[in-house]
């Protein structure tokens, strides 16, 4: 019995052992706050799970006034006026940034009235409504406007996904990676993701659609909110990054402005650096054949002219354009650019016998567009990095901007991925 007694008792003292290292490591964290955001953090506080206390000393975060720049991925805006700055980084910080982000830190400031309960949007088609906040489930038919919703941080609300670029082998592997409910988010639904039906049983708060869309009318019917987007052009695509982020809240109104100060400093870099250049090389951009070509009202040629080119289709009009080979070899190109989708390839215009009178195919200068899962070539937040490696492919080390260096900072900061340097060195070459 006496031995018993001894095993009960270091039970018991196991046990207490436990429950004290297990109330330890389930504790919030500590937060210095700037005097006049106590209610901020109070309306924070009380609605996480975990304890959370306000500290002068030790602090792991420090809530005060201010905003989020696009070098800095430890701070994050909370309301209008004020962010949450990590101090001492670890898990317990960041789970507390990332809740007060999020829809139910949203609505525990919306209920303090810290936070508007609606916000007006102004859409691409040029409507203007109210909408109701927090946003919690999105659902983005829109295959461009879905990574709208990574970069400016709200991914996790996406219920219903559509994903340029991830129908191939690569494109669906890299966004699994970048989010692992990929497949459930872009398979489950049908063929037609505009399928008015399916998206009323998911019960998304807020639909993104291309602007004009005749589909949405209904899914307005019910009662969701859509936005329309269409961004052919930086102002447009800056256009775009805005509403998404005025849509999901604070933090990604802020992420959605350090976005754009982001591509607007690539382009100063890179006109900075081609400034003194007497000729811009002239560049064809050839579609999912290879005579059809981008037009001058395309995103395409904005991204040839801030990369420092000059591109021969600057003077067509509509979107893609069917052409003969006699005008290409007119053109005379010194640089043609393939997507990365449909059924074109650099070696099909390499191979090709009517070609090879061209500079830019004797030259060897036929070069892919990279793509980690959307087309760098299209009006997504990704495109950023097209110019970054199109002025390295045009102009060499001339460029202050560094293709392999912003890949990896792009897509930790604005994606949260850590991509690999095998990926880099695979989207950076020529």
């Amino acid at each position: 019995m006496l031995g018993c007694r001894h095993v009960t008792s270091r039970f018991f003292l196991s046990v207490a052992v436990l429950l004290l290292t297990a109330s330890a490591w389930a504790s919030g964290p500590r937060v210095s706050v700037e005097a006049g955001l106590e209610p901020v953090m109070a309306a924070l506080s009380d609605a996480y799970s975990l304890p959370v206390s306000a500290s002068e000393n030790g602090a792991e975060l420090a809530l005060s006034r201010g905003s989020v720049g696009w070098r800095d991925s430890s701070t994050v805006a909370v309301t209008y006026e004020a962010v949450l700055t990590i101090e001492v980084d670890g898990p317990e910080a960041r789970a507390f940034q990332r809740f007060a982000t999020s829809p139910a830190g949203q609505r525990s400031l919306i209920e303090a009235g810290l936070l508007p309960a609606s916000v007006t949007i102004t859409d691409q088609d040029g409507r203007t409504f109210e909408l109701a906040q927090p946003v919690e489930r999105l659902a983005s038919p829109y295959a461009l406007a879905t990574y709208l919703a990574y970069a400016v941080g709200a991914g996790e609300r996406i219920v219903l996904g559509n994903f340029l670029g991830a129908r191939d082998p690569q494109g669906a592997a890299a966004m699994e990676r970048i989010d692992p409910r990929f497949r459930e988010l872009g398979t489950v639904a049908p063929e037609d993701t505009t399928n008015v039906e399916y998206i009323a049983t998911i019960g998304p708060d807020l639909v993104f659609a291309t602007a004009h869309a005749e589909w949405t009318a209904p899914i307005e019917a019910l009662g969701i909110a859509v936005i329309g987007f269409s961004g052919e052009s930086p102002e447009r695509l800056r256009e775009a990054m805005r509403i998404a982020g005025r849509a999901l809240g604070p933090d990604a109104e802020a992420r959605a402005e350090a976005w754009i100060a982001y591509y607007d400093h690539v382009l100063a870099s890179v006109e900075r650096s081609t400034a003194g250049l007497e000729a811009a090389p002239r560049v064809l951009f050839t579609g999912t054949e290879r005579t059809r070509v981008a037009s001058g009202a395309m995103y395409q040629r904005a991204l040839i002219e801030a990369a420092g080119g000059t591109s021969v289709t600057a003077h067509l009009t509509g979107q893609w354009n069917d052409v003969d080979v006699e005008q290409v070899l007119s053109w005379d190109p010194e640089v043609i650019l393939v997507p990365p989708y449909g059924r074109a390839s650099v070696e099909a215009v390499l191979e090709d016998p009517q070609w090879q009178l061209l500079d830019a195919v004797q030259g060897g200068r036929v070069l892919r567009v990279p793509k980690l899962v959307a087309p760098w070539d299209t009006p997504v937040p990704d495109s950023v990095l097209a110019i970054v490696w199109l002025a390295e492919q045009l102009h060499g080390d001339l460029s202050e901007v560094r293709c392999e260096s912003e890949t990896r900072f792009f897509y930790e900061r604005f994606y949260g991925y850590a991509i690999s340097d095998e990926e880099v060195a695979a989207l950076c070459q020529p």
